[in-house]
């Protein structure tokens, strides 16, 4: 306590050392000096007073009691006030040597002045201890005044003892504590800069560890909190500094998986926060090797682990419409290709098997009648019981529509087609249960073998296709051969070779001849004829090739322009003769071909007379009733329509009241086999009592000998074709020589 004490009076202190004003040392050397002097005079002047029997009086030793501890009070609040006294008093004992005779006083006199130089220097500066030490040579001259210096050995003795005083206590000692103090000021002055830097480093180290925009933590090596930023304050619930003192991390954070290493010592540790295990903290260490200290970086990842758990349902999700069908969950078809191979990979060696493809027919008019709510409970139904009947080594999909691909291991017997076919017809449903409705199910199936016909999945389906594509209404099963792979190459490349040949208008136009009941050619029918490397090809195959590629527009307008052409040209020549020409339907739909009709009947309005438009009732699309509404058009503006081909077509008779015809014609099939069936003479008679009750003209196709042609004017046929009265000819054979042929029109009944 006293010590302490003694250290806040005397300013000893070190941390004074540091501070930035130099006052406190002098203060302090300041108290130091009247301390001692307040004591040597104290002590002396109580044993002056006990040497007298306490008759000691007042002398110039009780004043300099009372002046210095004076001024060491006042040096409490005024040092340097007291400084300057107590200085200018040590000067005044000068008048020691001159007006006091005594020994002792003297020698105080000389010791305070030699001693002023140390106490300015302590008290003030460098400079006025050499002003002080050059003032001291005036009384080192009283001193020495008058004393031979070499008329004897006392003399010269007492001269340099007083010139060895002066300069030890005046000079030597004087600079001595100079260089001291120099050296202490210049240390202080360093360390003062160091302390700063320090300090200002310190500063920003503890601003950049507060503000790094990451939760951070300091422990030891064994987990002990050192310091929290604000962040990880926050982050931890931590609202003062003596909630984490003498905590570990522990307390704060658990690991979600704890191992063997310390959480501090792993690189990057998911946890939880023990007071809210819902909060989760990833930590991040950064090993600091200098102090075996652990900095760990916290992040609040619980919003990010949110996020990670509905992207992962997310992925499930899409996984599943990438990989599934969403109306069946069965694999689509990229997804049974993977599944297929692998199994192939798999057992390639021992396994044998076979992929089918099963189309639902007439699924368009289930769609039609019933919506596609209803459509898709039928493809439902199917696909459960399906998966139901087959076996888990089958794999299944569904393609698209309603095409389903089935893999499946067989055995030795369900190798040969007759079995394999028994094998699929079992687990094909016949009927489905559609709310109160019993649907008959049909289907078209085609059929690959693994090994035989392919050992990859993709190249099982193209050949099952190609097998679907040669099914049909009787024959609902079909399997793949290369025969057929042949076939579709074949027409593939001749597919293309058509569309290059109508591109370059290189198919010709040839005309049949159809003759009146006299025997007089009447009209013709125009024919489409394409010669390719020397041979025709038959028009039932290029024709078929043109639909499917729907080259049939471009082909059919090429051929307008030229009936019309030539029409043009009979037109100025009065050779009246029209010329039919066959449309399958797609040509109708077509917007083009339909303006250019439109177009040629408003120029020409005399073409309604000589062109004729002969419909393909076989045709698929002469049921939609765009085609109805466009042949209405076509016949107000005055063209013949004929129905060819009746009789073998769809809903033969609706379509004699949806198309407005005006000419039938009897189809091939029911002509061949006059006059020696009666039944075909029936139908045949029938039809033409049918057209001459609706006022149409009745045209009969394939005539080949004299009876027919006899027996079908007999029977009131109007016009009659067949190889009989001409085979088809090109049409430059009629409008040779100036149309001379065409002119001539000769009789050839």
């Amino acid at each position: 306590m006293l010590i302490n004490a003694l250290k806040e009076f005397f300013l000893i202190d070190p941390k004074l050392a540091l501070n930035d004003n130099e006052s406190s040392f002098k203060e302090g050397s300041l108290r130091i000096l009247l301390s001692l002097t307040v004591f040597i005079f104290a002590i002396s002047e109580l044993h002056g007073l006990v040497i007298s029997n306490g008759l000691h009086f007042f002398s110039s030793n009780t004043a300099y009691l009372a002046i210095f501890s004076a001024l060491l009070f006042l040096s409490k609040k005024s040092p340097k006030a007291s400084a300057i006294i107590f200085t200018l008093t040590l000067i005044v004992s000068f008048l020691h040597l001159i007006i006091s005779n005594d020994f002792y006083a003297q020698n105080y006199a000389l010791v305070s002045l030699y001693s002023l130089p140390i106490i300015t220097r302590l008290l003030f500066n460098l400079k006025a201890s050499i002003a002080v030490m050059l003032l001291n040579i005036y009384p080192f001259y009283l001193v020495t005044n008058g004393q031979p210096l070499l008329s004897n050995i006392e003399a010269m003795s007492s001269f340099y003892y007083q010139l060895l005083v002066f300069i030890t206590l005046n000079v030597s000692l004087s600079f001595a504590v100079s260089r001291i103090l120099y050296i202490l000021e210049n240390n202080i002055s360093i360390m003062r800069s160091l302390n700063t830097r320090l300090n200002t480093n310190y500063a920003l180290h503890e601003e950049f560890f507060e503000n790094t925009g990451t939760p951070t933590i300091l422990c030891d090596k064994s987990g002990r909190l050192l310091k929290v930023n604000k962040l990880a304050r926050k982050l931890l619930s931590i609202k003062n500094k003596k909630q984490f003192a003498h905590s570990s991390i522990t307390d704060w954070i658990v690991p979600i998986n704890q191992n063997n290493q310390t959480l501090w010592e792993s690189g990057t540790t998911e946890c939880t926060l023990k007071s809210n295990p819902n909060i989760h903290i990833s930590s991040h260490r950064a090993y600091l090797a200098k102090h075996n200290h652990h900095a760990l970086h916290l992040e609040n990842t619980t919003q990010l682990k949110a996020i990670q758990e509905k992207l992962h349902n997310s992925q499930q999700t899409n996984s599943r419409l990438t990989h599934f069908d969403s109306l069946t969950k069965l694999p689509n078809l990229q997804n049974f290709c993977r599944q297929v191979n692998q199994r192939i990979e798999k057992n390639n060696h021992h396994l044998t098997g076979a992929m089918f493809i099963v189309h639902l027919c007439q699924f368009k008019l289930l769609n039609k009648q019933y919506g596609k709510k209803a459509a898709n409970k039928v493809i439902l139904e199917f696909s459960n019981t399906l998966q139901d009947t087959l076996s888990e080594q089958a794999i299944i999909g569904r393609l698209h529509g309603v095409k389903f691909a089935c893999f499946v291991q067989l055995n030795q017997t369900h190798l040969i087609k007759k079995n394999l076919t028994t094998f699929i017809q079992s687990i094909l449903p016949s009927q489905i249960k559609l709310d109160r409705n019993i649907l008959n199910m049909d289907y078209q199936i085609g059929i690959a073998y693994f090994h035989t016909d392919g050992s990859e999945a993709e190249v099982l389906l193209d050949h099952c296709e190609m097998a679907l594509e040669n099914s049909s209404s009787s024959e609902r099963f079909s399997y793949y051969n290369n025969d057929l792979e042949n076939k579709l190459i074949e027409e593939h490349k001749l597919g293309l070779r058509l569309s290059e040949a109508i591109k370059n208008k290189e198919l010709d136009m040839w005309l049949q001849p159809q003759v009146n009941s006299r025997g007089e050619i009447c009209s013709f029918e125009a024919l489409a004829r394409w010669k390719l490397d020397g041979k025709f090809v038959s028009p039932l195959s290029f024709i078929k090739i043109a639909e499917d590629l729907g080259l049939l527009p471009v082909l059919s307008e090429n051929f307008v322009i030229s009936i019309v052409k030539t029409l043009s040209e009979w037109h100025k020549e009065s050779i009246h003769i029209p010329i039919a020409f066959n449309l399958a339907g797609q040509e109708l739909m077509n917007d083009s071909f339909f303006a250019l009709l439109m177009t040629l009947i408003n120029e020409k309005p005399w073409l309604s007379d000589l062109l004729e438009l002969e419909i393909t009732e076989t045709s698929a699309v002469m049921t939609n009733p765009l085609i109805h509404k466009r042949l209405r058009s076509l016949s107000q503006y005055g063209f013949s329509i004929a129905i060819d081909d009746f009789g073998t077509g769809q809903a033969s008779l609706g379509q004699l009241i949806d198309i407005p015809a005006n000419i039938l014609k009897i189809d091939r099939r029911f002509i061949s086999p006059l006059p020696n069936d009666q039944r075909h003479i029936d139908i045949v008679k029938s039809t033409i009592q049918l057209a001459e009750s609706l006022n149409m003209k009745v045209v009969a196709e394939g005539i080949e000998t004299k009876e027919q042609a006899n027996l079908l004017i007999a029977l009131g046929c109007h016009t009659l074709q067949g190889y009989y009265f001409g085979k088809p000819s090109p049409m430059s054979d009629w409008t040779a020589k100036g149309n001379e042929k065409a002119k001539e029109l000769r009789m050839v009944y």
